[in-house]
């Protein structure tokens, strides 16, 4: 890590990101499924920077309208969430570059 540049934050977000666009697919694909589990993803801070996130399972129901529309809008909040890790981690990647690029 150079002076607080680490990838690792980044690198988590979109790691999370994807598990929630992923619990997102797996509900509405199961949503016609006669007693299909309904999941969510729970996320915390890592001690070391970044997120962390593990899928459960969950009592709701997943044959709703409700739970359709909060599958749909979980997923699009999930890609902008990853397109912002995407970007902070290009922005270091860049930084790392032009530390490199001063030093040479």
């Amino acid at each position: 890590m150079i002076n607080g540049l680490s990838s690792r934050i980044p690198q988590s977000g979109m790691a999370v990101a994807l598990q929630r666009v992923d619990v997102a697919a797996s509900n509405t694909a199961n949503r016609q499924t006669e007693d299909a589990v309904r999941l969510r993803v729970e996320q915390v801070e890592a001690s070391n920077g970044g997120v962390q996130a593990r899928t459960v399972r969950t009592t709701e129901a997943n044959d709703t309208d409700q739970a359709a529309i909060r599958d749909a809008l979980d997923a699009r909040v999930a890609q902008r969430d990853f397109e912002a890790s995407a970007a902070a981690f290009r922005a270091r990647e860049d930084a790392i570059g032009s530390l490199f690029n001063e030093r040479a």
